[in-house]
Order: C-alpha cells, then structure tokens, then sequence
C-alpha cells in the first residue's frame, strides 16, 4: 500500500511543476489542461486496473507521473511539406520548450540531460529518479518506469499495469465527455485561425449563439465521435477499456441526438438544457480547467433550473471524469 504523506508530496509536485511554464496552448493542449488529464487518468487507470486485476498501486504511482515531463514537448516538428515528423513507432516529434521556473523535476531532467526525448522517455527517467530518492522498493519502482516509458506505445509484452495506463490516457483524450469538452474547446480556440474573416467569436456566442452552436452539433460532433470509434477502439488493450470506450460512444451518441431534438426548440434550451451546458464550457474557454468549469455546472444544475437532460449530462461528464463510468 502507498503511504498517502509520499502521494500527497507527489501530487503536490506534479501540480507545482506544470505551472513553471507560461500559459497557453502548444499542439492540443494547454496549461490547465494537464493536471486535469493526469487526475481523470489516474481515476480511470485505477478502475481499470481493478477489473484487469492489475496492481493498483503502480498504476497509481504511474498515472500520476506518466505526464510529469510533457510539458517539455513543444509544437510538432514538421518537414518541408507541412507534414508530421514522426519516430520509428509513429511517435511526434515535438520542438522542445524550456520552463521559466525550476524545482526538483526541472533540475533533474537538466541533470539527466534529458533534452529531445519525447515525454514517456523523459518522465520515466524522471519517475525514477523521484521515487528512488524516496525510497520506493526496486521491484515497484521498475514496474512504475515500465508503465510510464510504455504510455505511448506498449509493446506485445507489456505488463498489465501499463496496458492500464496506456488505456486510460487515450480513452481519456480521444473517448468520452471529458474528450468532448476539450474537443469543444480546441474547436473554439482554433476558430479564428481557421476562419479569419469572421466576426469575433466571443461576440457570437453573446448575441448569436446559435450561428456557431448549430453547424457545430449538426456537422461536426458525429463525424469526430465516429473518428475515434474508428481509430482508437481498436488501439485499445484490455477488455476494461474497450468495453468502457464503447459504452462512452454509446453516451456521447444519446446526448447527440437530444443536442439535436433541443436545436429544434432552441430558445429554452439555450438558457436550461444541454445547449446551455454546451455554452457554458465555449464561453469560458480561455485557460480554462475541465475539473473548475464542470464544479461550476455542477452548482449551476442545482441552483438555477436546469432541465433533466441538462442536470444528467452535467453528472454523466462528472462521473465520467471520476473514472466511474
């Protein structure tokens, strides 16, 4: 059993360490992001590796770590066609992107000399490192550096703790709610980018919400969900996460079509349904936390009127985040 003072410490750093770099967006993901990410993947490496009987105390250790150096990978390499430079496993390369602060995984990946290595590599080096100083037994701390090196890609041999955990992180990014919500928000954030002679989108979303929300529900979220169905189901290792993957595409095809029946009565749907949860996360998008932004709809579904499907979709993404569902 893991000592909760040496979680605790450890949480605590993973938390701290995420913030020695400025805000924004790199590829997909943002600052805030992150941390969100490591605690739903924890959540749900955790629940995964009691179904698969894994050991759940190195998946643990391992979820909470397996990102500690992701924060290094900076926008993708590309080569002189516009294309992704990828590694011999079809790995990004990414740009390396230094921190603006230091503490102790910043001065060990320097000490390490662990510059160009994608963040698998790097954070178990790291990982390593961490627990060793503080005195994790040898045989649970390479099980922890496998699971963590192995995230991105397990080999055929790998142990149950990392298909765990490699479930887990890409159920998480690809399959789900907490996967749409970030998908909402990367749609917003790129918006502009992709559309530069439109008005400025804060300002639809105030007075026209419709005129962004309507092609958005109809177009765009079948294709994107269908997408993952496609190319992540069959990636995934343990009849846990495929069984779980599905069950998740089942609820994200349920909340579609009654996205879409909203859409035909708008008006109070906008303001106490599904359409209005939609709203809520594209309105705050800016350096937003999935975790802070659904608490907020959590309180808002029980204090201001929301309808059923709206109070059900705002605990579904809640349960789904916890790793329950």
């Amino acid at each position: 059993m893991i000592e909760q003072t040496l979680m605790t410490e450890l949480e605590t750093l993973v938390a701290q360490t995420y913030l020695l770099w400025e805000p924004g967006w790199v590829t997909f993901n943002w600052r805030e992001y992150t941390w969100d990410h490591v605690q739903r993947v924890r959540a749900l490496a955790h629940t995964f590796a009691q179904r698969e009987e894994a050991d759940t105390d190195v998946v643990s250790l391992a979820a909470l770590l397996h990102d500690v150096t992701k924060s290094y990978d900076g926008e993708y390499v590309t080569d002189a066609f516009g294309q992704r430079v990828v590694d011999a496993n079809g790995q990004w390369h990414n740009v390396a992107r230094a921190p603006v602060g230091a503490n102790e995984v910043t001065r060990l990946y320097a000490e390490l000399a662990l510059t160009g290595t994608l963040h698998n590599v790097s954070g178990a080096r790291v990982a390593q490192a961490l627990l060793q100083r503080r005195n994790v037994p040898l045989e649970r701390l390479s099980s922890v550096t496998a699971a963590i090196e192995e995230h991105l890609s397990p080999p055929d041999n790998a142990g149950a703790e990392s298909l765990c955990l490699y479930d887990a992180d890409t159920i998480d990014a690809n399959i789900g709610l907490p996967a749409f919500v970030r998908n909402i928000y990367i749609h917003v954030h790129f918006f502009g980018e992709r559309n530069p002679t439109a008005r400025p989108l804060a300002q639809t979303l105030l007075d026209a919400p419709l005129d962004y929300l309507d092609p958005y529900v109809r177009e765009k979220l079948r294709p994107w969900s269908h997408g993952k169905l496609r190319d992540f189901v069959p990636r995934l290792r343990t009849a846990s996460g495929r069984e779980l993957a599905l069950a998740r595409l089942q609820r994200l095809d349920e909340m579609f079509d009654a996205l879409l029946r909203e859409l035909d009565d708008p008006a109070p749907n906008l303001a106490s349904g599904r359409l209005a949860v939609l709203l809520h996360y594209m309105r705050h998008h800016e350096r937003a936390s999935i975790a802070a932004e659904t608490g907020a709809l959590q309180q808002w579904a029980t204090l201001n009127g929301a309808c059923d499907g709206a109070r059900s979709l705002v605990r579904a993404i809640a349960n789904e985040s916890a790793g329950l569902e």
